[in-house]
């Protein structure tokens, strides 16, 4: 009780906004099959994210841009959080193994759970095993392999950032994710990756001062019972 409120403080941070509108990517988490992909790597730019280290324990996808239902594909996916060298449009397009830098983590792995509706479309939440992450040590790599996989019916067109590397950026933007594939059919690098929102709370972090109010109290509930069972 004593430390709840001080480590359970969770955030979130969007990244990828704007997303193109109109328009999304089937790949990798609803038509998998179709292009006969094996990897699928998103890099996400260290200045997107807050100074010192950060604990992220969910992945949220967003739906909103074709809104049609879709249905995510099936087959067991495996979802790894890495550091990487690597810079969104510098993705090596031979083998993902060479975009991994160092500390490669499995997040999740099984099938991929059900979509959420919400106002406006349809949310993909995975939640896994924290990673912790320090935007000080390199950019950080999303690798997803798969094995079994199938097309979802119909197929999941995730939100993608407007912004890519060889894309034109919407005014006030900046290129902060890019994409890989692998496969069938190697390729990526050209538009930005998938429209991200991180949850993760922050070890590091001074409390706010309603946390360590709580804090402060759970203490001296832990105190007061002790002095109850003293006097009993």
């Amino acid at each position: 009780m004593a430390f709840m409120g001080v480590s359970l403080q969770a955030s979130s941070l969007l990244v990828g906004d704007p997303p193109v509108l109109g328009s999304g990517n089937c790949d990798p988490f609803g038509c998998p099959a179709f292009f006969g992909l094996g990897t699928f790597q998103e890099v996400y730019s260290s200045s997107a994210f807050p100074t010192g280290q950060i604990s992220i324990n969910e992945l949220t996808f967003f739906d909103y841009q074709v809104a049609n239902g879709g249905v995510p594909g099936g087959g067991t996916y495996t979802l790894s959080l890495s550091y990487t060298s690597a810079a969104p449009g510098t993705l090596n397009l031979t083998d993902p193994n060479n975009n991994i830098t160092s500390g490669s983590q499995t997040f999740y792995s099984g099938l991929l759970p059900g979509m959420v509706t919400v106002p406006g479309g349809q949310i993909l939440n995975i939640s896994g095993t924290p990673f912790d992450y320090d935007p000080a040590d390199g950019n950080l790599l999303l690798t997803v392999t798969l094995s079994g996989a199938s097309n979802g019916a119909p197929p999941l067109y995730l939100d993608q950032a407007a912004c890519g590397p060889q894309t034109i950026c919407p005014p006030g933007s900046t290129v902060l994710t890019g994409q890989a594939y692998f496969g069938g059919m190697n390729g990526g690098n050209v538009i930005g990756g998938l429209i991200t929102q991180f949850t993760y709370t922050n070890p590091l972090a001074t409390p706010e001062p309603g946390s360590l109010l709580l804090a402060f109290a759970g203490v001296g509930l832990i105190g007061y019972r002790w002095r109850r069972r003293r006097s009993t």
